[in-house]
């Protein structure tokens, strides 16, 4: 068991981009290995590297996979959250026969990103989802890459009839499209809210939809898939624990109550799976990535950044805690004058060089890549970040993000944990 997140930097090898700030582990502890790992243990051709320890391999006699995401889940919650949070974690998952490992995220590690990673096994800069918010050349755009429509556009799928197909979107075929070819039969279990959200749409092609109104809904309708023998492999992905830890923070009273809620269901409910299915059924758990503390007095307000907005060419594209910058050719001095007027908790980086060292991934990159993640990346360290607003609504009404954030490669944000079981262990 990994006591703090120290351990695990040691443990995967991680390399340091600047003080306070990691690589992600392309090359076999990431999001888009764990999918190529899932895919060659099913049957199904990967799309590039495997975990590099072959943790699933061990398990023999599986017959059918369970992949729940639970949204936001960093390995800080093993190691940071409250005794008691802790203790429910441990108890109930992480068993003698458990396998308990640390990955990373992506680059950036925010949701879109990250579960297309997850989806695709493939490398944020081959896929070219690489933000939340995207600067797309090819529409003129700021687009949502979660409802995949135009900023202030509460549409969904907009980009469809601006002219974008899902081809040239994303350009291969997801984990659920490929389990289908090899003749496996998927279902996804999803949030009653997002499941027909521009992205959901892509990422989970070919796999049944199955929504959840509730978090009971949610435990209720996973045993239920685990039960159902015509089910080969079940995704599930649960943002509640991320979203209070926006608002009230990532170790908040308020954002641990949701986890423990979620996960007092899961073990009460899954003893209602039948033993000889348990057996058979592997249960593996992991994130998109983890969530830092913020603080408003140590963010930076863009509007109120005179010098900062006279320098760019258009605003911000990305997130708060990782934001790509576009900038005037006469403002080349801006990595410069920024250490002095940012302050210590952001660091700003020339995306170029930053592609150059691998943080977008490995493999080609894809062309679009070059124009989406501007000439700056301004990477948040400490508790800071730069906010800036797209829609209309955000800049009059009461801010929902306010205590939580990622997005950037602090340890808090980068490292997600990895537990694999068989659902017959963690019974009882």
């Amino acid at each position: 068991m990994l006591s703090k997140l120290e351990d695990a930097v040691e443990e995967l090898g991680l390399r340091k981009l600047s003080p306070g700030l990691f690589m992600p582990k392309y090359d076999g502890a990431s999001l888009p290995n764990l999918s190529n790992s899932l895919a060659r243990f099913m049957g199904a051709k990967p799309q590039g590297k495997t975990l590099r320890d072959d943790v699933l391999s061990s398990f023999r006699s599986v017959d059918r996979i369970v992949l729940i995401v639970m949204d936001a889940m960093g390995l800080n919650v093993f190691t940071k959250s409250s005794e008691k949070l802790r203790s429910l974690l441990n108890d109930f998952l992480l068993k003698e026969e458990t396998c308990f490992k640390a990955l990373t995220s992506v680059f950036p590690s925010t949701t879109s990103t990250a579960l297309t990673s997850l989806n695709t096994g493939l490398t944020p800069q081959e896929h070219g989802i690489v933000a939340y918010i995207v600067f797309m050349k090819e529409l003129s755009s700021m687009i949502n890459m979660i409802s995949l429509s135009p900023v202030n556009d509460e549409r969904k799928n907009r980009i469809f009839e601006l002219g974008m197909s899902v081809e040239k979107l994303l350009g291969t075929k997801v984990l659920t499209q490929r389990l289908k070819e090899a003749g496996l039969r998927s279902k996804t279990l999803i949030r009653y809210g997002i499941r027909n959200s521009g992205l959901s749409t892509i990422l989970y092609k070919d796999s049944e939809i199955v929504p959840a109104l509730t978090t009971v809904d949610f435990a209720t309708n996973l045993v239920r898939l685990i039960n159902d023998k015509k089910t080969d492999f079940v995704m599930a992905y649960w943002d509640g624990f991320d979203a209070q830890s926006h608002h009230y923070g990532p170790f908040s009273r308020e954002a641990e109550l949701e986890l423990t809620s979620t996960f007092t269901l899961l073990r009460t409910v899954i003893n209602n799976v039948t033993p000889d299915i348990a057996k058979r059924t592997l249960l593996v758990i992991t994130s998109d990535h983890g969530q830092s503390k913020v603080r408003d007095d140590r963010s930076i307000r863009l509007e109120k950044m005179k010098w900062l907005n006279e320098s760019l060419i258009m605003p911000p594209a990305g997130e708060s805690r990782a934001a790509y910058f576009y900038v005037k050719k006469e403002a080349k001095i801006l990595e410069r004058i920024s250490r002095r007027k940012i302050g210590r908790d952001i660091v700003l980086l020339e995306s170029k060089k930053l592609l150059e060292k691998g943080l977008f991934g490995l493999g080609e990159v894809n062309p679009c890549v070059l124009d989406r993640v501007g000439d700056y990346v301004a990477l948040s360290k400490g508790e800071g970040r730069i906010v800036f607003h797209y829609d209309l609504k955000e800049r009059t009404e009461p801010e929902f993000v306010k205590a939580g954030a990622h997005g950037s490669l602090t340890l808090d944000e980068l490292l997600i944990p990895l537990i694999i079981s068989r659902v017959s262990t963690i019974k009882g």
